[in-house]
């Protein structure tokens, strides 16, 4: 017989039978036809050269001297998952017919066969398991195209997800869970829509996601997300339509629900963050080269009518009451006027000039307890508690513009809070940034709408009805001239947090 040759390329055939004349007839067959032929007579033996070589195909008598072929049927499958079996008996029976079909043997032949017709079942069963090699070439060549694409998908610093016809996400990119803050599996198997976006937007969103689907048109759009926290992210969104066929047989997929768009997001907040305060800071600066011409020229009729209208006070008073009263109150009026015209001025400078900041260690305690002890009075008054939760602390700053700022975030609060609300202010260090401290305003007023949340940084843009709508950006200015930051986090009628991070002071 042929010795074992490991680096042969022919195909291998093992022959299983104690019949030695029946197995040499089938080496001198199927050796010509480029075969490499091994031969046993009995199972241990056939199973053993199986363990170390493997086979093509495998003929194994049903009756051999130490087990019957059906036993061996399967441990001849798991030795050389690859080869196929062809089981023969000369005397064939249900039992070991139905044991050869359970055991996945190729075919079951009956002594005395024809060699025209074993040859031919020889050659299907080469055929078979050259075309179950060849699927699992392609399997594992899908299996290593999709796991680069995964890892794209994945790695990738977009949004991406995957939506089916009815618009239900199936993808679910880590870059689309770390911005939303929805893992995975709570992200699959719901509505896009309904999951990342505010009521409002739905009607137009859905529009877009039909039409990308019905028209095969990329849609790109600008729209905000919602983070699973209730915060929100500007994002511009792509949404294209698969191109994606039908799968090949063999490889459906029934657990999962084919892709219809495509969904991917960018992240521009801090982008349009910038944009705007580009502007803003352009704007300022037109506006700085304008107010310094204008203060002077402003200041002097202020000063004057204010003047002229304390002059006309002393006259009024030396008027009998009955007279003199009703003169008085609109003096009070015409004078409260121009002193609200004079702060906006003041407040107009500052945001367009600011002056040089001291750059000094800073005891925020003492600092906030002063402008609390100033304010808490009033506060008591309208039926607002005060709570004081401050933590010593030190931070580098202008100790005067810092009061300023602590003096605009209470009035603020205050304003915001009706009575029998709450106010508590915190002072802490940075949990999220190293050598960072912290002052939060906390109040249970009315909150800031999620339209205008975004908004409460612009110059003049106010919700008051006598607001000048600079107290917020010159806050941000002052604490951002400071190295530090604005945080504002809101809800509608459950209130605002508004924190100012410094640089904490060394020593």
């Amino acid at each position: 017989m042929t010795p074992l040759a490991p680096t042969d390329p022919r195909p291998t055939l093992l022959i299983v039978d104690d019949h030695r004349a029946l197995a040499e007839n089938l080496q001198d067959i199927f050796e010509p036809q480029g075969f490499r032929v091994l031969f046993t007579p009995n199972a241990e033996a056939g199973l053993g050269l199986a363990r170390a070589s493997g086979f093509d195909l495998a003929l194994v008598d049903v009756n051999l001297p130490d087990a019957r072929g059906t036993d061996l049927l399967p441990k001849l499958r798991e030795a050389s998952p690859d080869g196929e079996v062809v089981l023969i008996t000369g005397h064939a029976t249900v039992d070991s017919a139905v044991a050869a079909v359970r055991g996945g043997a190729f075919h079951y032949v009956v002594k005395p066969f024809k060699v025209d017709e074993l040859v031919t079942i020889v050659q299907s069963a080469l055929r078979q398991r050259a075309l179950r090699r060849e699927r699992a070439a392609l399997r594992l060549r899908l299996t290593r195209s999709e796991r680069r694409y995964r890892e794209v998908v994945e790695s990738t610093q977009v949004v991406m997800l995957g939506l089916d016809a009815a618009g239900v996400v199936r993808l679910f990119n880590r870059h689309a869970a770390a911005l939303s803050g929805y893992a995975p599996a709570e992200a699959l198997g719901r509505a896009f829509v309904e999951l990342l976006f505010a009521p409002e937007h739905h009607a137009a969103l859905r529009t877009r996601l039909e039409r990308a689907a019905a028209e095969g048109e990329p849609q790109e759009f600008e729209a905000p997300l919602v983070t699973r926290d209730g915060k929100s992210r500007t994002v511009v969104w792509n949404v294209v339509a698969t191109s994606a066929q039908p799968p090949a047989p063999g490889f459906e997929d029934d657990e999962e629900a084919p892709l219809s768009l495509y969904v991917v997001g960018g992240d521009v907040t801090e982008r349009r963050a910038l944009e705007r305060r580009a502007a803003e800071a352009e704007a300022l600066a037109h506006m700085g080269t304008l107010a310094a011409g204008l203060a002077h020229e402003i200041r002097n009729p202020l000063n004057a009518a204010l003047l002229q209208l304390h002059l006309l006070a002393r006259g009024v008073g030396r008027l009998d009451a009955a007279e003199g009263a009703p003169l008085q109150g609109r003096i009070t009026i015409v004078e409260a006027e121009l002193r609200r015209l004079e702060r906006l001025l003041s407040d107009f400078l500052e945001l367009a000039r600011p002056r040089p900041m001291a750059r000094e260690a800073v005891v925020v305690a003492t600092l906030l307890e002063s402008v609390l002890d100033f304010h808490e009075p009033n506060a008591i008054a309208r039926g607002i508690t005060v709570a004081r939760r401050i933590a010593p602390l030190r931070v580098v700053g202008d100790p005067e513009r810092l009061r300023q700022v602590f003096h605009n975030l209470f009035l603020n609060a205050m304003e915001a809070t009706p009575s029998g609300g709450a106010i508590t202010v915190t002072c802490h260090r940075d949990a999220t940034r190293e050598g960072f401290g912290c002052v939060s305003f906390i109040d249970t007023g009315r909150g800031i709408a999620r339209g205008t949340l975004e908004k409460v940084f612009e110059p003049f843009f106010t919700t008051k009805e006598a607001g000048t709508g600079l107290g917020l950006s010159i806050v941000r200015q002052i604490i951002e001239r400071h190295g530090g930051r604005v945080e504002l986090e809101s809800a509608e009628q459950k209130g605002t947090r508004v924190t100012a991070c410094l640089p904490e002071a060394s020593g």
